[in-house]
């Protein structure tokens, strides 16, 4: 018998290594005919001057910004899905939440939306963060309740590389 995958959760963030998860996970939601569940998770360390993406300074959170930046991951999870469905996939859902990436993506969204595949997009951080922040996509791997893809080549399985920049 061969094992299908009915519910694929995506966890998405604007960057390539994101994109190539999703290009994948349309790819094998088709495949199975399944539901893709595309989501993307906004910390609150990201708008409180924790981290290299801060937007604000620290110990401040502005209701504006983080408004404006939950309608931007809106409209991106929304192309995402209009992406998805122009692929075929006839199942989509999409949402934006509120919280702790590594935990929710390998827990409690899998839990809620009956994931049985879980696909990310291989990290994009330095050494240096993974070693004190730790990488989500490792602890998803490690902490998952389902399975889990971790994405590191396009569509036809080729590894694409960043393109360093030329120092002066």
């Amino acid at each position: 018998m061969v094992a299908e995958y009915k519910h694929i959760l995506v966890g998405v963030d604007g960057s390539r290594q994101a994109k190539r998860a999703l290009d994948k996970a349309i790819a094998v939601a088709l495949r199975n005919q399944a539901e893709l569940i595309i989501v993307t998770i906004m910390s609150g360390g990201d708008y409180v001057g924790l981290g290299n993406n801060t937007q604000v300074g620290f110990g401040y959170v502005d209701q504006q910004v983080m408004d404006e930046s939950r309608q931007a991951l809106e409209a991106l999870v929304d192309q995402y899905r209009q992406k998805a469905q122009e692929a075929g996939v006839e199942r989509v859902v999409t949402s934006v939440f509120y919280g702790h990436a590594k935990v929710d993506l390998a827990k409690s969204l899998p839990k809620e939306y009956q994931a049985d595949l879980i696909m990310l997009g291989a990290t994009g951080v330095n050494v240096v963060e993974r070693m004190l922040l730790g990488s989500t996509a490792s602890y998803v791997v490690a902490n998952a309740v389902c399975d889990v893809l971790v994405v590191r080549t396009d569509l036809h399985n080729q590894v694409t590389r960043l393109k360093k920049v030329p120092t002066k």
